[in-house]
């Protein structure tokens, strides 16, 4: 959806330039907005106005000294690409396949993996958010 939003008039409103490299062969195109529905385009401005409002509210932390975010369930998010803030520590936690997974579109986009981040592997079945994280650091 966030790929997608990037051919929409609203596009201001959320842009993020790796969404569509990300997906590779999978990305949507234009044509795809055409055929959007309502119930669609509603999740779309929902999806776009939520990471909006994420990201606005992670500047408003930074300015007040934040130094480290967490993303939780990272999938294919690309906050860590984007990245404003040079001394703000990224850790994506995501199960490992997905991560893998992610880290492998990465690569085939020909995107250089972020150098602020860690990619924090977590099974949560198995293993302690915690304990993954304090070791990541």
């Amino acid at each position: 959806m966030r790929a997608l939003h990037q051919f929409s008039p609203q596009a201001a409103l959320f842009r993020d330039p790796y969404a569509l490299p990300i997906l590779g062969e999978a990305a949507p195109n234009a044509g795809e907005l055409s055929r959007e529905d309502e119930h669609g385009r509603r999740m779309r401005l929902f999806v776009a106005s939520r990471a909006r409002l994420a990201e606005d509210w992670l500047a408003a932390a930074v300015r007040r000294g934040v130094a480290q975010v967490v993303v939780l369930g990272a999938g294919l998010d690309t906050f860590a690409l984007r990245n404003p803030y040079p001394d703000l520590a990224v850790f994506e936690v995501d199960h490992p396949a997905t991560q893998a997974w992610k880290r492998q579109r990465i690569a085939e986009a020909g995107l250089a993996e972020p150098a602020g981040a860690a990619f924090v592997p977590v099974d949560f079945e198995r293993q302690s958010l915690a304990g993954e994280l304090a070791a990541a650091v």
